[in-house]
């Protein structure tokens, strides 16, 4: 008498279609002729009969189909033990085929160098680092010597930017060791599209030197407050903050609004007057270039713009810290004429009101001992030496508070008078003719 095989799917014509026709409702409940004169009715009739002969089928599967099923899915050297579990066997089978192995979208390729690498690392005894962060970036070429062939589209090719994972958290600008680098690409290199061309590096950065004015609580001493500042700059910017893999992302561009938002979070300070960003490559360094700025229409620095292989890296901070009552608050209205672009002259104006007030620069600064008269006069006279304006400007003090630091000489005209020790907290609005 023959071995009678267990039903593994016990389901007829009629179980199908019953389950089929309860299911319009849910997914289409504009369908409501179920005569079997619809065509939809039809089809659904026809479904259920070749997925009965799908399920007849399925209950002739033996253990050997079972094997050889289980062999085509671990390839041609895999050996079904004899004593083994087929339904194991089979569910061990199913989950190596959704573990990620080929690397083909950028999620992939981060995956991969991290989750899957990292695992190998490990099960090898590897001396080289872990990945801790990996970003991938399509249609680029980061093995090339110039940053202008960095920046090259290249549909062929695919770069991977990677972070080793050390114990030294404190490194300034971490880069992967040259093994390490070889090791991952020989990785991906099984695992890549035939057609694609792989390239593993190390991050570019971009300094960023920061000028502040920040007005600090009277009950704060700036001799505190200033190493908090740069370690906030620091942890802000920092490409590695822990070997968990955070850190500033990658090509993520550097907002002077976040600057603001981070200082004013810090105990002791009560508010910031002013934050400039700039940026400058490390002279010989081939793993640092300068970001670009990024300026609003009205001449106000919006950040800096980082590239998608690159990551900040905060250089230097100057600042300048007075108790926030040294503050006079002053506003200037600028009027002026210019022959070149609106927003490139705005700029520039805004650069050279801030160059004559700024406590930096040639305003009045704290340290300096000495009273200081700010003349309208003079902030016309240094705009109107601006390439493309037209003289004569005008400035004009609209507003300040304490309403009598405002005060006008016969002969140079309106003037602030700033006390020793005291600093400006200034804003511009300018209008072009």
């Amino acid at each position: 008498m023959p071995l009678q095989l267990p039903n593994l799917d016990n389901r007829t014509y009629d179980d199908l279609l019953e389950e089929a026709l309860a299911l319009i409702p849910t997914f289409s409940p504009e369908w409501t002729n179920f005569n079997p004169s619809d065509a939809g009715i039809t089809l659904v009739e026809l479904f259920a009969y070749l997925s009965e002969m799908l399920i007849y089928r399925l209950n002739r599967v033996t253990d050997a189909n079972v094997k050889k099923f289980v062999k085509l899915l671990n390839g041609p050297d895999y050996v079904v033990p004899a004593d083994a579990d087929l339904r194991e066997q089979v569910r061990q089978a199913v989950l190596g085929i959704r573990e990620r192995y080929r690397a083909v979208t950028a999620d992939d390729y981060e995956f991969l160098s991290t989750t899957s690498f990292n695992q190998l690392l490990a099960e090898s005894n590897s001396t080289l680092p872990k990945v801790a962060r990996a970003h991938c970036v399509p249609r680029r070429n980061l093995d090339a010597g110039q940053e202008s062939d960095r920046l090259t589209d290249r549909p062929e090719h695919v770069s991977v930017v990677i972070l080793p994972a050390t114990a030294d958290t404190d490194s300034v600008s971490p880069q992967p060791s040259q093994a390490l680098i070889d090791a991952l690409f020989s990785f991906l290199d099984e695992r890549r599209i035939v057609t694609t061309r792989i390239h593993v590096a190390g991050p570019v950065y971009a300094p960023v030197a920061t000028e502040l004015v920040v007005a600090r609580m009277a009950d704060v001493l700036e001799s505190d407050l200033r190493p908090q500042i740069e370690n906030a700059l620091k942890g802000f910017l920092a490409p590695m903050r822990s070997n968990a893999g955070d850190g500033w992302p990658f090509g993520r561009d550097v907002f002077v609004s976040e600057v603001y938002d981070l200082l004013e979070k810090i105990p002791g300070v009560d508010f910031v007057t002013d934050v400039m960003l700039t940026s400058q490559a490390k002279p010989g360094d081939p793993h640092s270039v300068a970001a670009d700025p990024v300026w609003h229409s009205e001449g106000d620095l919006v950040g800096l713009r980082i590239q998608p292989h690159h990551l900040p890296l905060f250089d230097t901070a100057n600042t300048v810290i007075a108790p926030s009552s040294n503050f006079i608050t002053v506003n200037i209205a600028i009027t002026a004429k210019g022959t070149t672009d609106p927003a490139s002259l705005k700029r520039a104006i805004r650069a050279t009101v801030r160059d004559q007030l700024h406590p930096a620069h040639h305003g009045p600064n704290p340290k300096s001992g000495q009273p200081m008269q700010i003349f309208s006069s003079d902030i016309a006279s240094a705009v109107d030496k601006i390439p493309g304006v037209v003289s004569p400007s005008k400035a004009e003090i609209v507003s300040t508070v304490p309403a009598s630091a405002g005060q006008t000489d016969p002969q140079r005209g309106a003037y602030i008078q700033v006390a020793a020790g005291q600093l400006l907290n200034w804003r511009v609005q300018i209008t072009l003719n």
